[in-house]
């Protein structure tokens, strides 16, 4: 952790003394602060009216090399410096498949030399949703610049977010009601801020709890830990009024049976990694840790056993709608009622 720190405060430090290095590697599941820090450093090298010259935009797997080559070898326009923004490259996975443009050895052997060669007059920011901190170009890009990992902020961060947000907006809300506002929400502070946007519009000095209940919509895995909640005690009835609420509004039954799928998984491998930390959790599901608080707390509900029926049951109902055998909200609510009679006492 103490690594993870150090990355971001260096990194902190060189945007704020102006002093950018070279290549930056962002990456982590917090796309709002990766796209903050790029921001940070794009304001530091002015696109001078030419951005197609100074600032570059290079996305996806499918570049190709050539394309890479002309970035690298370009000068800078009317400017004394340019910007190269590659996002979700890829290049940093160990693993590749039959289907990706270049071998592994074709990669590592173009960007090990691309990392030696970054000219002066230019700085690389590398954006990407996951790496391999095992992979050969992962080391190398560290070793040429920085790699900054972004996790979910915690839940005291976020909090402290939300306040911070809130008196900047010139309204105010209590931290116990900012904790509620998360809590209603996916992970990631995009996805907190659009919920704080909406409040901030339509509440007027102080943002409370019933504001939140009206303005901010449940996630949907929100809504699948209170179908999961029900399963656990038994609560065939407030499963089906979950369900209906969702069909009413026509959510999709295959969403819904997914995300069931993926809280089920989750559980069952948090119940494997008995002993763990919350944190060790988080990091092994990716997950922010105050949510894998909940799956842990969730897991404890179940036995092995009916979480394993559970997750191996949704390929089987998958597989009979796309046969045709049933349709996708009568499975959905079978399957629900399955997973109460699975889960026993």
């Amino acid at each position: 952790m103490a690594k993870k720190n150090d990355a971001l405060l260096n990194l902190k430090k060189q945007i704020k003394e102006k002093n950018l290095k070279p290549l930056y590697l962002f990456y982590g599941e917090e796309t709002y602060l990766k796209e903050l820090y790029t921001e940070r450093i794009t304001e530091q090298i002015p696109d001078a009216g030419l951005p197609e010259f100074n600032h570059i935009k290079l996305e996806g797997s499918a570049v190709p090399f050539s394309e890479y080559d002309d970035a690298w070898e370009s000068f800078p326009m009317m400017t004394d410096r340019k910007l190269i923004l590659i996002k979700d490259s890829g290049i940093f996975k160990l693993r590749k498949t039959k289907d990706d443009l270049y071998s592994t050895d074709e990669l590592k052997e173009f960007w090990t030399e691309k990392f030696k060669r970054i000219a002066e007059d230019t700085v690389v920011i590398f954006n990407e949703s996951s790496v391999d901190k095992r992979s050969a170009l992962y080391k190398a890009a560290a070793k040429s610049g920085i790699a900054v990992e972004f996790d979910y902020l915690g839940e005291t961060d976020l909090v402290t977010w939300v306040v911070k947000q809130c008196l900047d907006s010139k309204k105010r809300i209590s931290k116990d009601t900012a904790h509620y506002l998360i809590t209603r929400c996916d992970p990631g502070i995009n996805n907190v801020n659009n919920e704080l946007q909406k409040l901030l519009t339509f509440c007027d000095e102080e943002i409370y709890k019933s504001d939140i209940d009206r303005v901010v919509s449940k996630s949907l895995q929100v809504i699948a830990f209170e179908l999961s909640d029900a399963i656990m005690e038994h609560n065939a009835q407030r499963a089906m009024a979950v369900l209906n609420d969702l069909k009413t509004v026509k959510e999709n039954a295959f969403t819904i049976l997914y995300l069931l799928f993926s809280n089920f998984d989750k559980m069952l491998h948090t119940k494997l990694l008995s002993g763990a930390s919350q944190s060790e959790v988080a990091a092994e599901i990716g997950t922010a840790p105050f949510i894998a608080r909940k799956y842990i707390e969730s897991a404890k509900g179940f036995s092995e056993e009916a979480l394993t029926k559970m997750v191996i049951r949704v390929p089987e109902i998958d597989l009979a709608i796309k046969e045709g055998r049933t349709d996708d909200w009568t499975a959905l609510e079978q399957y629900v009622i399955e997973c109460i009679h699975m889960s026993g006492r």
